[in-house]
């Protein structure tokens, strides 16, 4: 795994694009309630800029003003001295790397969330190389890693023992989203398997763009895959089929029930609804999430019944 380490520093290649992002992004999941979220924070360091923070749903509330928790803060200056891994932002969040591509101390205490998490690695890093002008716009360095968050979470009062499966990405490089189309972001992972994916196309089959399967304890690079909606929600996907086939032959056919989601605005300029699934591959369950991007005004469109999801924009 070391081969990767660099991807845990700000990177080298970057030059003096305002544009320039360092991104990293844990998922994390209490299955049994429902509950899916995110922690993610991003510099954008020639603007002095740090976004970011935790968000927090379940299937109670879809939206930044009703769900559990929301502070995905915009225009907080990046912390004097901050490097991708070892940073604390004004909303409070505190990320720290305790050993490169293996565990990170997360931390937060704002308005009624608190968490005292660790994530830890359970399978490799993975880089994401697809050969697509678009993904390669929005980050010309990206990575994915299967892991493990544990520790506690208290929301409203309410008091949770995590310890769920986990997946964290992290990317640098100019990102620049004028070139978005629409696709899926996903992944699923048990105990001792997990794949990722990432599709294009916006109608109910798409291909894949990239991604892994790990299995075996061998991770290896998708070569081929397609993502077939086999039923839509009000907003995105409600069901999905997925088949792939990486560099070393194995094959992968899963299905998936994805939840309503959240509908995640931050970026402005696109909007993710970003459900937690439940894949089922061969008989092993597997949890994971959906982030189903598309322009704003299209989902401005799908928001306002003018067009369905899947639909021709």
């Amino acid at each position: 795994m070391n081969d990767l380490a660099f991807a845990d520093f700000f990177g080298v290649e970057r030059d003096d694009n305002p544009y320039w992002n360092e991104s990293a992004w844990f998922s994390i999941t209490i299955p049994e309630r429902r509950i899916h979220g995110l922690i993610q924070h991003y510099f954008r360091p020639n603007m002095g800029m740090l976004n970011g923070g935790p968000v927090l749903w379940d299937q109670t509330g879809r939206f930044q003003w009703n769900c559990l928790h929301y502070d995905w803060a915009h225009l907080q200056a990046m912390p004097k001295g901050a490097t991708k891994f070892d940073m604390r932002a004004r909303n409070s969040l505190s990320v720290r790397m305790v050993e490169p591509l293996s565990q990170y101390k997360l931390d937060y205490d704002k308005d009624g969330l608190f968490f005292d998490l660790t994530w830890t690695a359970i399978g490799p890093a993975h880089q994401l190389k697809t050969g697509d002008a678009g993904q390669t716009a929005t980050a010309n360095f990206h990575l994915e890693q299967p892991g493990r968050m544990t520790g506690t979470l208290h929301c409203d009062g309410a008091e949770f023992a995590v310890d769920c499966l986990s997946m964290r990405d992290c990317s640098y490089g100019a990102r620049d989203y004028e070139s978005l189309a629409c696709g899926g972001y996903f992944w699923g992972i048990s105990e001792t398997r997990a794949f990722h994916a990432i599709t294009m196309g916006e109608g109910t089959e798409a291909r894949s763009i990239g991604g892994f399967i790990w299995q075996d304890g061998e991770l290896s690079s998708l070569v081929s895959g397609r993502r077939e909606v086999l039923e839509w929600g009000e907003h995105g996907p409600a069901r999905v089929l997925f088949e792939a086939t990486d560099q070393r032959g194995r094959s992968l056919r899963a299905t998936a029930e994805i939840d309503p989601g959240l509908i995640f605005t931050g970026y402005t300029d696109h909007t993710v609804v970003w459900s937690l699934m439940r894949w089922d591959w061969d008989g092993t369950e597997l949890w994971g999430d959906n982030q189903e991007f598309c322009p704003a005004e299209r989902f401005r469109r799908i928001a306002r019944g003018e067009i369905a999801p899947g639909s021709p924009a």
